[in-house]
């Protein structure tokens, strides 16, 4: 019994509960995705020897045949609908190639596959002989014309569609510039290639079994084609799909992580001046837990991509950051900064994100303590670059600052006082 079908369906299913976000809160291009991630899940796990015994002693023989074409297509279909959407079957404006190519295929691909199913259901029904149960349905209905035009319908359904996504993959791939990415693009091209080549040497085996009774040595040498064929064009496809998400998936870590960081100074800032503050920090009473429960509760909320809090974390302690400046004495800024050369690590950057951290700590200080603000913002001058990308490495240093910037804070603010003594 071969172990590859059941390998390949859990890897689809797998590969399915990934991406379940995209079926939730993804766009059109998103969910046709994991549409079709899902009907070729179905479709392996079809094709399991154990499923296959099951759906064949079911009472309807060759019911796992038609079930498996018909979810088969509609998974196409939906790798169709993603690839023309991703390139340009809504542009009217572009008159390149591959954007034509799209928009032509999809005015016909729903009209397309409907009939196609509709065809399948109705030759299967009335055009194939299914009085016995057959082990291979091409071969167990060699002569039939019915099943010649059956299969026939599915492969050039199969090898049609194939073309066309490898077509649009494979012009993408000397367009795009990034290093990854054209590796996927590769891995998929490649993969439709293979669907290709396997639609037309199955479409060649279904006419040679329609004009003479195939030996079982021919069956034998097509299925050992075929089958290692279609399983490493879908492991193929699976794994071009995969590397894009993976690089989604490192992306989410790096950004969940950075939330983590910068969690303590956007928690503090936010409880001083929840003015700018979007979402509100948790704040259960519930005895020695209450830390933890609210910590958990605002980094793992569900309610906002991990990407979309982070960006508001950045934007909300920059908003409160402006709120400070009038609670800040004028020359504090200064003054961390001549405390963090002195106390801080060696590097400029370092001593910099050092700086910006103990004059936080301060203001918020002066702040909390009930200090009147001032009509004019004092001096505050960050090194971050000012655009995001630069803004959340450079917050993540002077958060880590910050929660170590106690003995600055208490020295910054005794010296203010002997200054106002």
């Amino acid at each position: 019994m071969s172990i590859a079908p059941y390998v390949v369906a859990v890897l689809f299913w797998l590969s399915a509960f990934w991406r379940l976000s995209s079926a939730l809160w993804g766009d059109h291009r998103r969910r046709a995705l994991w549409g079709m991630v899902i009907a070729f899940a179905a479709v392996w796990t079809l094709k399991t020897p154990l499923i296959d015994y099951g759906m064949d002693h079911s009472g309807i023989n060759d019911l796992s045949s038609v079930i498996k074409h018909v979810i088969a297509i509609g998974g196409i279909y939906s790798l169709l609908i993603y690839v023309l959407a991703m390139y340009g079957s809504q542009d009217e404006s572009s008159d390149e190639r591959y954007v034509r190519v799209s928009r032509t295929v999809s005015k016909v691909a729903l009209k397309a596959t409907v009939v196609t199913i509709a065809c399948l259901i109705l030759l299967f029904a009335f055009a194939i002989n299914r009085s016995k149960p057959t082990e291979h349905f091409v071969t167990g209905h060699a002569g039939e014309l019915g099943m010649t035009v059956y299969m026939s319908l599915v492969y050039l359904y199969m090898g049609s569609a194939s073309a066309i996504a490898g077509y649009q993959w494979g012009s993408a791939v000397r367009r795009t510039t990034n290093t990854l990415m054209r590796v996927a693009l590769c891995m998929m091209c490649t993969s439709m290639s293979l669907a290709v080549v396997y639609a037309l040497i199955r479409t060649v085996y279904v006419f040679y079994a329609t004009a003479m009774a195939p030996t079982k040595h021919i069956a034998n040498l097509q299925e050992s084609i075929t089958e290692p064929l279609q399983t490493g064009l879908f492991l193929l496809l699976l794994l071009g799909l995969t590397v894009p998400a993976t690089r989604a998936l490192i992306d989410r870590v790096r950004a969940f992580t950075a939330l983590i960081r910068l969690y303590p100074l956007w928690h503090d800032l936010a409880l001083a001046i929840p003015g700018p503050v979007m979402v509100k920090p948790t704040q259960y009473r519930l005895g020695a837990l209450s830390g933890v429960i609210n910590y958990l509760r605002d980094i793992y909320r569900l309610d906002q991509p991990v990407n979309d809090r982070l960006a508001r974390y950045v934007t909300e302690i920059r908003d409160i950051t402006a709120e400070l400046q009038y609670y800040a004495p004028r020359d504090l800024f200064d003054r961390a900064k001549r405390y963090a050369q002195l106390h801080a690590a060696a590097s400029a950057e370092d001593t910099a994100a050092a700086a910006e951290a103990y004059w936080t700590s301060a203001a918020l200080a002066h702040k909390t303590r009930g200090d009147s603000p001032q009509s004019t913002q004092a001096e505050f001058i960050s090194s971050s670059g000012g655009d995001y990308d630069s803004e959340v490495p450079w917050l993540q240093k002077v958060a880590t600052h910050y929660q170590t910037a106690d003995t600055a804070t208490r020295e910054l603010l005794a010296a203010q006082e002997a200054a106002n003594a």
